[in-house]
């Protein structure tokens, strides 16, 4: 079976030289302690204790990595340990008695019993930190599963939201349409200006539509184009009864911002908040840069609230798309305005024109 991408990564991490020399001072530092704590008994010294048991320490370590280098896999199974900690063991006892200038068979033949318990200490020890370093090589690979296995879930998401969204536009832009042009009709004969002023923004809006539906990037400016051109459409039909401004800060007209979320905020500020009111009232968009993040405020003074309904499939589906686009790092929040109104806010990561949008694949 194909490990993933970042498994195997984690894979050649774990199995190369430099993994080898990391865990080698893990085991080095055991074997001190190790060595440590042999001293107090009787026969035992510290130096000689710490020689033996590094030697048999980096022994086990050594063979344990090299039959991973020859599997090609960063953990030791059963059958690794099955040979590398006695055999390890063995080597070490051989290089520890060299090391201190004593003969290994004669060491064998003189202290049986002495040997006996080190090779028992050995096995013991060389078991305990091979499972630890087989434990941690588990929880990497899982982690790194869990990673690649987010990251799917995440583009996924995405993904889904993005056709559920393409649904809902699909859906949307033709009642839009036929009111419109209804709208229009209904013009043409008594005020002719306000009917070609409105065609001219439908022209635009359905211009800045299509070009946007054929982009995988959007910037500030497009959608503003587009906000324009439905706010001059709603504000023919609704006449004096709808005001409304857009206040966008310097420099901001080029950053990257999702389809499809400006404007449904907007929509839904009209639909439920003014377009109810007898007198109307006035919608206000504003545009800020604060550091990294990009806020955007779409204001109204209807009644709030507390006055309108539940809010809808639209702020749902703004909520979900800024959520499978960019996690934790985006938001929006919905507030009261003062004497009355509503004030949404969206802040999402500045992404500047060209760069991928976060949880989407290069």
């Amino acid at each position: 079976m194909l490990m993933p991408r970042n498994g195997e990564a984690a894979a050649r991490s774990s199995v190369s030289f430099g993994a080898f020399l990391r865990k080698l001072v893990v085991v080095q530092l055991l074997m001190v302690l190790l060595a440590a704590g042999l001293s107090v008994l009787p026969g035992f010294t510290f130096w000689s204790s710490l020689i033996h048991a590094s030697a048999i320490g980096f022994s086990i370590h050594f063979l344990s990595w090299l039959f991973c280098v020859m599997r090609g896999s960063p953990q030791m199974n059963w059958k690794v340990s099955v040979i590398a900690i006695p055999l390890g063991t063995a080597i070490g006892v051989m290089i520890g008695s060299m090391a201190e200038g004593d003969n290994p068979l004669q060491v064998f033949v003189s202290h049986p019993n002495q040997l006996l318990f080190t090779l028992t200490i050995a096995v013991v020890f060389g078991t305990g930190i091979s499972y630890y370093f087989y434990s941690r090589g588990v929880i990497a690979e899982s982690r790194a599963a869990m990673r690649e296995e987010a990251l799917a879930r995440a583009s996924y998401e995405r993904r889904l939201v993005e056709a559920n969204l393409q649904l809902l536009q699909a859906q949307i832009e033709p009642h839009f349409l036929f009111n419109t042009l209804s709208n229009i009709l209904s013009l043409i004969r008594d005020e002719p200006a306000k009917a070609e002023r409105m065609l001219e923004d439908l022209t635009r809006y359905l211009r800045a539509s299509l070009q946007r539906t054929r982009s995988r990037e959007v910037t500030l400016d497009d959608e503003l184009t587009l906000l324009r051109a439905y706010l001059g459409i709603q504000q023919i039909r609704m006449g004096a009864r709808l005001r409304f401004s857009i206040d966008v800060g310097t420099d901001l007209g080029g950053v990257s911002v999702p389809p499809l979320v400006i404007q449904p905020l907007a929509e839904n500020a009209i639909r439920h908040g003014l377009e109810p009111l007898v007198e109307g009232g006035e919608l206000q968009v504003r545009v800020r840069r604060r550091e990294d993040q990009l806020e955007i405020e779409i204001s109204d003074s209807g009644p709030g609230m507390m006055a309108t309904a539940v809010p809808g499939v639209g702020l749902a589906n703004v909520r979900a798309r800024l959520r499978a686009l960019y996690q934790d790092s985006a938001s929006l929040t919905l507030h009261p305005n003062q004497p009355r109104g509503l004030t949404a806010k969206v802040v999402i990561p500045v992404m500047e024109r060209g760069k991928v949008e976060p949880g989407e694949e290069a």
